[in-house]
């Protein structure tokens, strides 16, 4: 029973059943929370990318106790990359990077107070204020953007 505004711990247990499995539960995510997750899966991937993007052009100058680059390593390098599923990677890198700048700027944004409504009291039914419509086009303009310049750099390299 609520006793002005509070809960009792009764209703607080049965509130919070889920526990830790309702944290990873995605039903539960509004469009704010998708973006922020895949913020950081975005961000993972780009950093593995780098690592291996680096492991790639060590072997292309001959490794770590290579004299420099040589035909070849060119051609080694070549028959990694230059293959139906080096350019699907590709293009996969552009939908990430792309979407992770651009959902990046937002958090910037958002971080700042830029895109921000005034705070105002909570009333029910509880809905995120923070997320208005310029947050949501913005979320939308870093997914359409990402498709399209991942659409186009795989016409380039798959086309």
């Amino acid at each position: 029973m609520a006793r002005r505004g509070y809960l009792v711990a009764d209703e607080k247990e049965v509130l919070n059943k889920r526990g830790v499995a309702g944290w990873i539960n995605p039903y539960h995510y509004n469009l704010e929370r998708w973006a922020y997750t895949f913020q950081r899966i975005t961000g993972l991937s780009i950093l593995l990318y780098v690592l291996g993007h680096i492991g790639d052009t060590s072997f292309f100058v001959g490794g770590p106790f290579g004299s420099g680059p040589s035909v070849a390593s060119w051609s080694s390098d070549m028959a990694v990359t230059e293959n139906f599923l080096g350019n699907v990677i590709l293009t996969m890198v552009v939908l990430v990077v792309v979407f992770h700048g651009i959902n990046g700027i937002r958090l910037i944004l958002s971080e700042y107070g830029l895109i921000f409504q005034k705070p105002a009291r909570p009333d029910y039914p509880y809905k995120a204020k923070s997320l208005r419509a310029l947050q949501r086009h913005l979320i939308w303009v870093a997914i359409v953007a990402a498709i399209v310049a991942s659409l186009w750099t795989g016409s380039i390299l798959l086309g």
